[in-house]
């Protein structure tokens, strides 16, 4: 190789180095642009009464709220003080079912029931693509405490975390 090849190589090389360090500088300088930062976002909904039709256990009509997000979706339910039955949540998201909990307990509940969680465990619908889902909660209840056979009503406390630009 000759010494003007070798000459010709380094100035690529240099060139090439100085590129990628000027696009490097860029990226750096306009990152909050490129890759705004994400903040997760909690919101509390309830309680809600909701009116059960039927005769069963499980009630038809559904506590539902619309939320928006990044990619983000987690929910946790949590039993309101004037429960007075074991229940139990499912969730629908976007109208699809995606998760349930156990047998929630109530406060002050006698007996076996009186172990029973007051809240569900922190449930991750996501990741999910970014924009408006609908999440949606259907009871099923027991026959204990208050409840004599049939589910009649029920409320809704649900915390939502979703997560927005910040911008």
């Amino acid at each position: 190789m000759s010494g003007q090849d070798k000459s010709h190589r380094i100035e690529i090389i240099v060139a090439v180095i100085g590129l990628v360090g000027l696009l490097g500088a860029a990226v750096i300088q306009n990152w909050h642009n490129l890759f705004p930062p994400v903040i997760i976002k909690s919101q509390n909904f309830g309680p809600e009464e909701i009116y059960c039709n039927g005769s069963g256990q499980v009630c038809s009509n559904r506590f539902a709220i619309d939320v928006t997000t990044r990619g983000v979706l987690k929910v946790q339910y949590v039993v309101p003080p004037t429960h007075c039955g074991p229940i139990k949540i499912h969730f629908y998201l976007d109208g699809k079912p995606v998760s349930s909990t156990g047998t929630l307990g109530w406060r002050g509940a006698p007996g076996q029931f009186s172990s029973l969680p007051l809240t569900s465990r922190e449930i991750d619908l996501g990741p999910v693509s970014s924009g408006n889902h609908s999440i949606s909660l259907e009871a099923e209840g027991e026959a204990a405490g208050c409840n004599p056979g049939r589910l009649t009503s029920w409320f809704g406390n649900l915390q939502v975390w979703t997560s927005v630009l910040d911008k």
